[in-house]
Protein backbone atom coordinates (compact mmCIF):
# COMPACT_ATOMS: atom_id res chain seq x y z
CA UNK A 1 0.00 0.00 0.00
CA UNK A 2 1.33 3.33 -0.89
CA UNK A 3 0.87 6.69 0.37
CA UNK A 4 -1.82 8.05 -1.67
CA UNK A 5 -3.97 4.68 -0.97
CA UNK A 6 -3.18 5.57 2.61
CA UNK A 7 -4.39 8.56 2.01
CA UNK A 8 -7.47 6.81 0.42
CA UNK A 9 -8.26 4.91 3.34
CA UNK A 10 -8.01 7.87 5.80
CA UNK A 11 -10.39 9.60 3.52
CA UNK A 12 -13.18 6.59 3.67
CA UNK A 13 -13.01 6.42 7.55
CA UNK A 14 -13.49 9.86 7.85
CA UNK A 15 -16.86 9.26 5.25
CA UNK A 16 -19.72 11.97 6.43
CA UNK A 17 -22.92 9.80 8.35
CA UNK A 18 -24.94 8.25 5.75
CA UNK A 19 -28.60 8.67 6.62
CA UNK A 20 -30.19 6.80 3.66
CA UNK A 21 -27.72 3.76 5.10
CA UNK A 22 -29.49 1.91 8.02
CA UNK A 23 -27.10 -0.68 9.38
CA UNK A 24 -23.31 0.39 10.53
CA UNK A 25 -21.60 -2.51 8.26
CA UNK A 26 -22.94 -1.41 5.34
CA UNK A 27 -21.51 2.22 5.97
CA UNK A 28 -18.14 3.28 4.01
CA UNK A 29 -16.76 4.48 7.22
CA UNK A 30 -16.89 0.97 8.79
CA UNK A 31 -15.72 -1.11 6.12
CA UNK A 32 -12.61 1.38 6.04
CA UNK A 33 -11.95 1.17 9.67
CA UNK A 34 -12.45 -2.45 8.92
CA UNK A 35 -10.00 -2.83 6.22
CA UNK A 36 -7.14 -0.64 8.37
CA UNK A 37 -7.40 -3.20 11.63
CA UNK A 38 -6.20 -5.93 9.24
CA UNK A 39 -2.78 -3.68 9.06
CA UNK A 40 0.15 -5.27 9.76
CA UNK A 41 3.25 -4.06 7.61
CA UNK A 42 5.45 -1.39 9.34
CA UNK A 43 6.60 -0.31 6.20
CA UNK A 44 3.57 1.64 6.50
CA UNK A 45 4.48 3.80 9.72
CA UNK A 46 6.93 6.14 8.09
CA UNK A 47 4.45 7.04 5.32
CA UNK A 48 1.71 7.46 8.30
CA UNK A 49 4.20 9.97 9.89
CA UNK A 50 4.47 12.14 6.85
CA UNK A 51 0.42 12.63 6.65
CA UNK A 52 0.44 13.17 10.25
CA UNK A 53 3.05 15.98 9.77
CA UNK A 54 1.24 17.38 6.70
CA UNK A 55 -2.04 17.60 8.86
CA UNK A 56 -1.00 19.63 11.79
CA UNK A 57 -3.59 22.21 11.53
CA UNK A 58 -6.01 22.76 14.30
CA UNK A 59 -9.02 22.44 12.12
CA UNK A 60 -11.63 19.82 12.74
CA UNK A 61 -10.17 18.35 8.97
CA UNK A 62 -6.98 18.18 10.33
CA UNK A 63 -7.06 16.58 13.53
CA UNK A 64 -9.66 13.75 11.94
CA UNK A 65 -7.00 12.86 9.52
CA UNK A 66 -4.57 13.08 12.38
CA UNK A 67 -6.85 10.61 14.66
CA UNK A 68 -7.57 8.05 11.66
CA UNK A 69 -3.71 7.98 10.54
CA UNK A 70 -2.99 7.41 14.04
CA UNK A 71 -5.68 4.38 14.35
CA UNK A 72 -4.06 2.79 11.52
CA UNK A 73 -0.78 3.18 13.19
CA UNK A 74 -1.72 1.40 16.00
CA UNK A 75 -3.49 -1.20 14.44
CA UNK A 76 -0.30 -1.71 12.46
CA UNK A 77 1.54 -1.93 16.36
CA UNK A 78 -1.35 -4.07 17.36
CA UNK A 79 -0.31 -6.87 14.75
CA UNK A 80 3.10 -6.31 14.54
CA UNK A 81 4.50 -3.98 17.62
CA UNK A 82 7.33 -1.88 16.75
CA UNK A 83 9.25 -0.01 19.44
CA UNK A 84 10.54 2.60 17.18
CA UNK A 85 6.68 3.23 15.97
CA UNK A 86 5.34 2.82 19.63
CA UNK A 87 7.98 5.29 20.71
CA UNK A 88 6.54 7.98 17.89
CA UNK A 89 2.99 7.17 18.96
CA UNK A 90 3.75 8.13 22.19
CA UNK A 91 4.99 11.09 21.37
CA UNK A 92 2.33 12.32 19.91
CA UNK A 93 0.85 13.28 23.40
CA UNK A 94 3.16 16.38 23.40
CA UNK A 95 1.70 17.59 19.50
CA UNK A 96 -1.94 17.86 20.49
CA UNK A 97 -3.81 20.18 23.21
CA UNK A 98 -7.32 19.07 22.38
CA UNK A 99 -8.48 16.99 25.04
CA UNK A 100 -10.47 14.58 22.62
CA UNK A 101 -7.34 14.25 20.69
CA UNK A 102 -5.16 13.07 23.32
CA UNK A 103 -7.82 11.03 24.46
CA UNK A 104 -8.26 9.31 21.25
CA UNK A 105 -4.04 8.69 21.27
CA UNK A 106 -4.43 7.25 24.36
CA UNK A 107 -7.05 4.96 23.77
CA UNK A 108 -5.13 3.97 20.13
CA UNK A 109 -2.49 2.65 23.13
CA UNK A 110 -4.30 0.99 25.96
CA UNK A 111 -4.33 -2.29 25.08
CA UNK A 112 -1.13 -2.81 22.84
CA UNK A 113 0.73 -5.72 23.84
CA UNK A 114 3.74 -4.17 24.27
CA UNK A 115 6.97 -6.50 25.78
CA UNK A 116 8.23 -6.15 29.36
CA UNK A 117 11.44 -4.10 28.69
CA UNK A 118 9.41 -1.57 26.66
CA UNK A 119 10.32 1.98 28.01
CA UNK A 120 7.51 4.47 28.83
CA UNK A 121 9.47 7.31 29.55
CA UNK A 122 7.58 9.96 27.26
CA UNK A 123 4.22 8.63 28.52
CA UNK A 124 5.52 8.99 32.04
CA UNK A 125 6.76 12.42 31.50
CA UNK A 126 3.75 13.50 30.09
CA UNK A 127 1.39 12.37 32.91
CA UNK A 128 3.53 15.11 34.72
CA UNK A 129 1.43 17.67 33.57
CA UNK A 130 -1.85 15.76 32.32
CA UNK A 131 -5.36 17.19 33.21
CA UNK A 132 -7.23 14.96 35.41
CA UNK A 133 -9.75 13.25 33.09
CA UNK A 134 -6.12 12.55 30.86
CA UNK A 135 -4.57 10.97 34.10
CA UNK A 136 -7.44 8.83 34.33
CA UNK A 137 -6.91 7.14 30.87
CA UNK A 138 -3.23 6.99 31.77
CA UNK A 139 -3.98 5.13 34.82
CA UNK A 140 -6.12 2.79 32.83
CA UNK A 141 -3.19 1.91 30.21
CA UNK A 142 -0.68 1.39 33.10
CA UNK A 143 -2.80 -0.74 34.89
CA UNK A 144 -3.00 -2.75 31.65
CA UNK A 145 1.05 -2.54 30.97
CA UNK A 146 1.87 -3.74 34.42
CA UNK A 147 -0.94 -6.46 33.90
CA UNK A 148 1.01 -7.65 30.86
CA UNK A 149 4.42 -7.57 33.12
CA UNK A 150 6.02 -4.43 31.70
CA UNK A 151 8.09 -2.83 33.88
CA UNK A 152 7.61 0.62 33.75
CA UNK A 153 3.98 0.30 34.12
CA UNK A 154 4.71 -2.23 37.44
CA UNK A 155 6.95 0.76 38.96
CA UNK A 156 4.90 3.76 37.96
CA UNK A 157 1.47 2.44 38.60
CA UNK A 158 1.44 3.16 42.54
CA UNK A 159 2.56 6.69 42.37
CA UNK A 160 0.09 7.68 39.79
CA UNK A 161 -2.90 5.63 41.27
CA UNK A 162 -2.35 7.98 44.21
CA UNK A 163 -1.98 11.01 42.62
CA UNK A 164 -4.98 10.44 40.57
CA UNK A 165 -7.38 8.32 43.31
CA UNK A 166 -5.55 10.45 46.61
CA UNK A 167 -4.91 6.97 48.63
CA UNK A 168 -2.02 4.16 48.00
CA UNK A 169 -2.54 0.85 46.15
CA UNK A 170 -4.29 -1.54 47.85
CA UNK A 171 -1.27 -3.59 50.02
CA UNK A 172 -1.97 -7.15 48.28
CA UNK A 173 -1.89 -5.59 45.20
CA UNK A 174 1.48 -3.50 45.75
CA UNK A 175 2.89 -6.38 46.65
CA UNK A 176 1.86 -8.41 43.90
CA UNK A 177 3.02 -6.24 41.72
CA UNK A 178 6.89 -6.02 43.06
CA UNK A 179 7.17 -9.47 42.68
CA UNK A 180 5.87 -9.33 39.26
CA UNK A 181 8.22 -7.02 38.34
CA UNK A 182 10.66 -9.65 39.87
CA UNK A 183 9.66 -11.93 37.88
CA UNK A 184 7.68 -14.25 40.75
CA UNK A 185 4.93 -15.93 40.64
CA UNK A 186 5.50 -19.04 42.56
CA UNK A 187 7.20 -20.06 46.08
CA UNK A 188 10.13 -22.01 44.00
CA UNK A 189 10.76 -18.21 41.98
CA UNK A 190 11.17 -16.97 45.43
CA UNK A 191 13.50 -20.19 46.40
CA UNK A 192 15.38 -19.82 43.59
CA UNK A 193 16.15 -16.15 43.60
CA UNK A 194 20.49 -15.34 44.06
CA UNK A 195 21.82 -13.41 46.66
CA UNK A 196 21.85 -10.53 44.36
CA UNK A 197 18.19 -11.07 43.49
CA UNK A 198 16.48 -11.55 46.54
CA UNK A 199 18.69 -8.25 47.81
CA UNK A 200 17.44 -6.41 44.87
CA UNK A 201 13.66 -7.60 45.79
CA UNK A 202 13.96 -6.92 49.96
CA UNK A 203 14.91 -3.20 48.99
CA UNK A 204 12.12 -2.91 46.47
CA UNK A 205 9.60 -4.37 49.19
CA UNK A 206 11.18 -2.22 51.92
CA UNK A 207 10.89 0.88 50.32
CA UNK A 208 7.57 0.25 48.25
CA UNK A 209 5.63 -1.91 51.34
CA UNK A 210 7.03 -1.64 54.45
CA UNK A 211 7.71 1.94 54.50
CA UNK A 212 4.83 2.83 52.21
CA UNK A 213 2.13 0.74 54.47
CA UNK A 214 3.89 1.19 57.78
CA UNK A 215 3.46 -2.46 58.69
CA UNK A 216 6.19 -4.81 60.32
CA UNK A 217 8.10 -7.37 58.61
CA UNK A 218 6.62 -10.26 60.09
CA UNK A 219 3.29 -9.00 58.43
CA UNK A 220 4.70 -8.60 54.90
CA UNK A 221 6.33 -12.44 55.36
CA UNK A 222 2.95 -13.62 56.03
CA UNK A 223 1.82 -12.04 53.59
CA UNK A 224 4.16 -13.48 50.70
CA UNK A 225 3.28 -16.64 52.29
CA UNK A 226 0.09 -16.33 51.00
CA UNK A 227 0.65 -14.90 48.07
CA UNK A 228 3.22 -17.40 46.50
CA UNK A 229 2.49 -21.17 47.02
Amino acid sequence: MNKTQLENLIKRMNTPYEPEIRVSWEMESWKARREAEKLSDTALLPILEQIIDEHRGEGDGEREVRRSARFIYAKILSNNFDEKGFSFLLNELFTETDYWTIDSILMRIWFLDIPQDTKLSPLLNFAENANSENLRMILNVLSEYKNKGNKDAISAYPELYKKVLGKSVPLKQAVVDILQSHGIKSKADLDNQTDEEGAALYEDLKAGILEEYNISFKKLVSLLNKLVQ
